[in-house]
């Protein structure tokens, strides 16, 4: 398809509507149904049934994500990531880090809030039982980011955008990813998400490998995870 095609109104549209379609999906966590349920006393089977549906609504996710990156995306999903890559999100990492602790200060100064709802609502998960924390380390680590690269970054500025374009994907990635993941009004805390994904965005445009911000998304939520673990135990 030449390029004038792709960038037809009425595919766009097509291409629109799709990603909304991918972006309730993530929005509204139906993967974490069983997680809800498995923090309700429940007979062994019944544990088994909901950690084995937990999986499959993931895999689910992510298999429906990929399709739609492979049809409209522009990059090669096998290229791996180099060892200036790995400088570059280690770099990324830490100034998003540094970012996130100023604007977490804020939100305790002005709001009094240390928690977002969203962290929140993990933490709350993670404390049921032992098998929700084990279910939710592969969720957060693991299927997360792959699944939300795909979407946000892979989806959203590949089959959405031009490569002409440079910052504008970018601050709509951010902007969609921050509040798809913020469930207050807590402005730092849409802030903190928010920058965490125009970091992720930028990661990918310099780099034209999704890997790299998988990997990226990957070191900030198991680093995340580790730190509400030892809150918690």
């Amino acid at each position: 398809m030449n390029e004038s095609k792709f960038w037809s109104g009425d595919k766009l549209f097509d291409r629109i509507v799709i990603f909304i379609l991918l972006y309730l999906m993530i929005f509204l966590g139906p993967q974490f149904i069983p997680i809800g349920i498995l923090s309700n006393p429940n007979s062994t089977y019944i544990k088994v049934i909901l950690s084995i549906l937990y999986f499959l609504i993931y895999f689910l996710m992510i298999g429906i994500a990929y399709f739609s990156y492979k049809k409209h995306g522009r990059n090669d999903l096998k290229r791996p990531i180099t060892k200036s890559n790995w400088k570059f999100i280690i770099i990324a990492y830490v100034l998003s880090h540094v970012i996130e602790g100023v604007l977490s200060s804020l939100s305790t100064l002005t709001y009094h809030e240390t928690t977002s709802g969203n962290q929140q609502g993990l933490q709350d998960m993670l404390s049921s039982n032992k098998l929700t924390v084990v279910l939710m380390i592969f969720g957060i680590v693991i299927f997360s980011p792959i699944l939300e690269e795909l979407v946000f970054r892979g989806y959203l500025m590949d089959a959405l955008f031009s490569p002409k374009f440079k910052w504008l994907p970018i601050i709509i990635s951010g902007l969609l990813f921050g509040l798809a993941h913020n469930t207050g009004l807590n402005i730092f805390f849409f802030l903190i998400y928010a920058q965490i994904g125009f970091f992720l965005a930028y990661v990918y445009q310099k780099t034209n490998n999704l890997k790299v911000s998988i990997a990226l998304h990957v070191l900030n939520n198991l680093i995340s995870a580790i730190l509400m673990i030892m809150m918690l135990f």
